[in-house]
């Protein structure tokens, strides 16, 4: 199990965790800053950026799982699009609210990032045939990190909405 969630190069999986995080506090602070400068925007506008934010973590962490093999790099970089809802409390949020937005977007981040890393692994399992690649993990083993996913991701999404 260890081997899956810190991946084939664990210094692999630091770097991509250092990155994602960087791009998850970017992502936070243009969510902040978009909405001192522009203010809402129509609901239109605000599912195309969704959109577009969604699409962009599961790529993030379909790469992260694909090259290295690593849950928890496909977990922080499903994070990245997550961290826009940081954004409305840092404007004008206390701490404590700055804080919960954190968990939820981390659930929220834990549970694309699953998505892609079952993407990537499908993808490695169907490449391992024709080429020479390390075993990816049995689909009991993969069960047991998507079960361990939605059990974590869900339990920070909706923590906040209890404290």
């Amino acid at each position: 199990m260890r081997e899956h969630l810190a991946g084939r190069s664990p210094r692999l999986t630091a770097y991509f965790c250092g990155i994602a995080l960087g791009l998850a506090l970017l992502v936070a602070g243009l969510e902040a800053a978009r909405l001192l400068v522009v203010g809402e925007v129509s609901g239109t506008v605000y599912l195309a950026v969704a959109g577009i934010g969604l699409l962009g973590g599961l790529l993030l962490s379909f790469v992260a799982g694909y090259l290295n093999g690593s849950l928890l790099a496909s977990w922080i970089a499903g994070f990245v699009p997550a961290a826009g809802r940081v954004g409305s409390p840092l404007v004008d949020g206390t701490l404590r609210e700055i804080g919960l937005a954190l968990v939820g977007s981390l659930g929220a981040g834990v549970l694309l990032g699953t998505v892609g890393y079952v993407v990537a692994v499908e993808k490695h399992r169907y490449d391992a045939r024709t080429a020479d690649l390390p075993s990816p993990p049995s689909r009991f083993d993969l069960l047991g990190l998507v079960v361990l996913s939605v059990v974590l991701g869900t339990v920070l999404a909706v923590l906040p909405l209890y404290l």
